[in-house]
């Protein structure tokens, strides 16, 4: 009865400043370990994740660094609430204050909304949307297999050492100069983590946190983008059959839920590769790079109908935040624990294995002489958050950019010869580019497909970035759009 005796004597008074003082702690904490471990972050990436959840799935590195993180919040709690017991009045009040502010602080320097809308209130998203569901598509007389390789956190910059005998990727460095660039890939706000990346990619528009967070409401949507049409589904239409392969778990975040309702036939996460006999490490997010370029090139050799063409995107994991991953497959004397070596020298490491295990599959896959055309589209699936290792690249006068390449080949596995181009674009021009590098063409609204321009249509048709401005697409997408919101919801 102790306990119970001492919650009798805490006033009414005291419960509401211990409520206050943790809540005000938590937020600080809470902001202070996103702008850490994530860098900025936008509410709707906050929503996203804590609606659309997965934690129990994600990197157990960072769980323990979260439960460290809530251990220093109750041990602040705690010094602060001693301190204004022994303090007058008006110096609680004062140190409140200052914690308050503290809180405001943190929470503006973490969480950044950068909605500006239209100045007539109009749909920005709508006025420029165009629905893959509304366009005649025709095939190529010969169907591409495709490969899509988004390589995690991966800068423009990492190409680009400030010393050249420190290269960070040599070897898509140098498939790149190989392969067509396209010009300066930005990062949208709605595309600045892994699955929202993936989604403007793959389905033409920034990904915002509506209905499938409805979980209590009516709008509540069964599938993913339920009323939406992505290049997967498009390319599922035409005949292709749709793999993934990842070394995460396919629950954290939706994302497997994303590429089963839009017709990725065959799914490989965590758990699947486990169902297969193959070794998870406990640490970390998942399988590492060089297991899962080895499987996912073993399942793609399948046997297959004949006339059956092949799409694979893969999704790397080595190179995830804070600092990259060791992984024994590049070096065999990688020691396990990241926290007792040095972060710049792990994300080193990370990076290069990553480009040696990337440029090993894109070069099996474009040396398969199967009579058979292919493309390939290499991308960093957004910016990294945090980038450590700035001081070791050259400087980039127009800011960050997300890596990209693309090539083509003919049946013989001839490339396709293409120019480098300079143009100004965001993930949502990937849709388009990619599906009439593809082959795909369409007759309405020719070389627009979602939010996107194709950048193969030539500079006469402009991209949103170039016609208005990162600062202004950026600010009218992050704003709630009703045309979204009507793609997610189930028809009624």
């Amino acid at each position: 009865m102790p306990a119970a005796r001492l919650l009798h004597r805490i006033s009414p008074r005291t419960a509401v400043l211990a409520a206050l003082v943790l809540l005000l702690w938590t937020v600080v904490g809470a902001t202070w370990f996103l702008r850490t471990y994530l860098g900025l972050v936008t509410p709707d990436q906050v929503l996203y994740h804590l609606q659309n959840g997965g934690l129990d799935y994600a990197d157990p590195r960072m769980l323990w660094r979260a439960c460290r993180c809530l251990l220093a919040v109750l041990a602040l709690t705690t010094l602060s609430l001693l301190l204004l017991s022994r303090m007058k009045r008006w110096h609680g009040r004062l140190l409140l204050a200052l914690l308050g502010t503290g809180a405001v602080v943190s929470v503006n320097a973490t969480v950044s909304d950068p909605c500006q809308p239209e100045p007539d209130g109009g749909d920005y998203l709508a006025r420029h949307y165009v629905d893959p569901r509304q366009v005649r598509l025709q095939a190529p007389a010969e169907k591409p297999d495709v490969l899509v390789v988004f390589v995690e956190s991966l800068d423009e910059g990492y190409t680009h050492p400030r010393e050249p005998h420190a290269a960070l990727l040599p070897k898509l460095t140098r498939m790149q100069d190989d392969f067509q660039t396209l010009g300066e890939l930005r990062n949208l706000s709605g595309a600045s983590w892994t699955v929202g990346g993936m989604f403007s990619a793959l389905c033409g528009l920034p990904l915002q946190p509506v209905g499938l967070m409805s979980h209590n409401s009516l709008e509540y949507s069964r599938r993913f983008f339920e009323n939406g049409v992505c290049l997967t589904d498009l390319l599922a239409q035409q005949g292709w059959d749709i793999s993934f392969y990842g070394g995460a778990s396919l629950k954290f975040a939706g994302k497997g839920r994303f590429l089963e309702d839009h017709h990725v036939a065959h799914r490989f996460g965590a758990e699947q590769w486990q169902q297969r006999g193959v070794k998870i490490p406990a640490a970390g997010w998942g399988l590492l790079d060089s297991d899962l370029v080895e499987l996912a090139w073993a399942d793609m050799q399948r046997p297959r109908k004949a006339e059956e063409a092949r799409v694979s995107l893969l999704l790397t994991v080595d190179t995830h935040g804070p600092s990259g991953a060791h992984d024994r497959g590049c070096i065999a004397d990688a020691v396990t624990d990241e926290d007792d070596d040095d972060s710049a020298d792990v994300m080193r490491e990370a990076l290069r294995c990553t480009d040696r295990v990337v440029a090993q599959l894109v070069e099996r896959f474009v040396g398969n002489r199967d009579g058979r055309p292919k493309v390939v589209w290499i991308m960093g699936d957004h910016l990294n958050p945090e980038p450590m290792l700035n001081g070791e690249l050259q400087p980039e006068p127009h800011g960050r950019t997300v890596f990209h390449a693309l090539a083509r080949y003919d049946a013989q596995g001839r490339a396709l010869a293409a120019d480098d181009l300079q143009r100004e674009f965001t993930h949502v021009d990937i849709l388009p580019t990619l599906a009439e590098a593809i082959g795909l063409r369409w007759s309405s609204h020719p070389h627009r497909l979602g939010l996107g321009t194709s950048l193969l249509a030539g500079p006469a048709h402009a991209t949103l970035a170039e016609r208005d401005g990162m600062a202004v697409v950026n600010g009218r997408l992050s704003c709630r759009s009703p045309l979204f919101q009507r793609l997610w919801m189930k028809a009624v």
